[in-house]
């Protein structure tokens, strides 16, 4: 390996010790020999380094990026550039995307000098709310999408770490891919370091002093309380128990500020939310602080959540726990959240050994709203798959109805939009099968000169249009609150 790399020699980011280096070159004369690959991952540690600001250093609106982060988790990935995209659409998406990812990762190797279940391939992206898109809106994104990264940075606690992917019949030889794999860490080298040293950095998001022109709130309002009562009808009728109906809010975006800006603040405000972007290549990028998590899998243990029924913060402590008391109190929430528990219940004891979750919902306390909350565990066979579980779950009635085959018609006719992934599963799953998806609520599709934010509630049989209304702006805050930083 060129002595640039090697780490004795200049401080870099990222360095190859001469026994890595070593070993790198026989698996690279493996691969070669055996020729029974078409694809391979190569994972190193690096020094310490906020994802979000690589991400920033290297954004390129042609190309693919992603990013994901936790906060309160102190995990993070950040990735970019397509090696291959599994894509899908339709009433099978979910069995077609499964199927795509177990011949590419059953045609890939993988070279690792760290210790991590995260090393190796990895599949980014998520699914659309419906199994299809029927609009423009959001045609530079498919139905499913799951994307391998050519390269992503991983921060998990105080681990870190850099894998690239290539594509091996592009190489004829050992030399030409074992100076793919150097060049391309010089690059990511040069990257780190100018990342680390921007006057940027860190990454954060201030405040425009330009006047912020007023949100139209009202917009859409006539509409939406019919769309509300023509909902209570059909419930009164019995068509369906609850249905989540959701808005669409159109801004113009009036600076050229870096995405990565907006969730840099997102990602500050709402510790204890995932915080999300995902940008196809030349498209709009979808960007979102989401508080509800739909599964997270590893060894055959699931989480996943109800969270259902809102209400607003208080402005002094006394006032938000009197607001908490009366969310745990009214009886059209409850109803609402115990619909949401129920059903992820029915949905999951297929795969399920066994089923864990309080009798009582407590309630989650984000900056701006307050929700009714039930974590939810499973011991899961061990046929199970995150995504096979995924396709099961979506959508709960959280972000859809109850029941949904009978609610789902409705939100079509009922929405004058295409929610294309808002309310869909976002996230990733690595090569061992582990993974994390989230809601892709509290979001938004960001475009060159416009901007769509998404906001829904759910409407049972007592619900108050005005007050739904006034809920659903409550939501469209975070991402709002988020435009007016640069």
């Amino acid at each position: 390996m060129d002595t640039d790399l090697l780490s004795d020699t200049q401080e870099l980011p990222l360095q190859v010790d001469r026994a890595t280096d070593q070993r790198l070159q026989l698996f690279i004369e493996g691969l070669v020999r055996q020729q029974d690959k078409s694809y391979a991952t190569f994972t190193f540690p690096v020094q310490e380094i906020e994802p979000l600001m690589l991400l920033q250093e290297s954004w390129n609106e042609q190309q693919f990026r992603y990013y994901w982060e936790k906060p309160s988790d102190n995990f993070a990935i950040a990735a970019g550039d397509t090696l291959v995209q599994l894509s899908a659409s339709g009433p099978s998406r979910f069995a077609d995307i499964i199927s795509q990812q177990q011949a590419l990762q059953n045609a890939t190797a993988s070279f690792s000098s760290v210790y991590h279940s995260r090393a190796g391939l990895m599949f980014l992206g998520g699914f659309s709310f419906f199994s299809r898109l029927e609009t423009a809106d959001w045609d530079s994104f498919e139905a499913a999408s799951l994307t391998v990264p050519r390269w992503f940075i991983l921060k998990d606690g105080d681990h870190y770490s850099a894998t690239l992917s290539l594509q091996l019949p592009d190489f004829q030889s050992r030399n030409e891919i074992y100076e793919e794999v150097t060049g391309r860490l010089r690059s990511l080298n040069r990257q780190m370091t100018s990342a680390s040293d921007s006057p940027s950095s860190p990454v954060i998001a201030r405040k425009n002093t330009d006047p912020f022109p007023a949100i139209p709130l009202k917009l859409g309002f006539e509409a939406w309380i019919s769309s509300v009562k023509q909902a209570k009808k059909q419930i009164r009728q019995e068509t369906f128990d609850k249905i989540v109906l959701a808005r669409r809010l159109s801004v113009a975006r009036k600076n050229t500020a870096p995405v990565t800006k907006l969730l840099d603040h997102l990602r500050r405000r709402y510790e204890n939310c995932s915080c999300f972007l995902v940008h196809p290549p030349g498209g709009q990028s979808f960007v979102g602080a989401t508080p509800e998590q739909l599964i997270a899998f590893e060894d055959n243990l699931l989480q996943t959540e109800a969270l259902a029924g809102s209400i607003e913060r208080g402005k002094t402590a006394m006032e938000d726990l009197t607001l908490a008391k009366d969310l745990s109190i009214s009886t059209k929430n409850r109803n609402e959240h115990q619909f949401v528990v129920q059903d992820i219940e029915q949905r999951l004891r297929p795969f399920a050994r066994s089923i864990r979750h309080s009798s009582q919902p407590q309630v989650k306390k984000l900056s701006n709203v307050q929700h009714l909350y039930t974590p939810i565990q499973a011991d899961l066979k061990p046929e199970a798959t995150v995504l096979s579980v995924l396709e099961k779950l979506h959508p709960t009635p959280a972000v859809g109805g109850y029941p949904w085959h009978k609610a789902a018609p409705y939100i079509r006719e009922l929405e004058d939009f295409e929610r294309g992934w808002y309310a869909g599963p976002v996230g990733w799953v690595d090569a061992s099968g582990s993974g994390e998806f989230a809601v892709a609520i509290r979001s938004g599709l960001i475009g060159e000169e416009q901007v769509h934010f998404f906001a829904g509630c759910g409407i049972v049989e007592d619900s108050d249009p005005q007050t739904e209304w006034e809920e659903t702006n409550l939501k469209l805050k975070p991402m709002l609150s988020a435009l007016q930083y640069d």
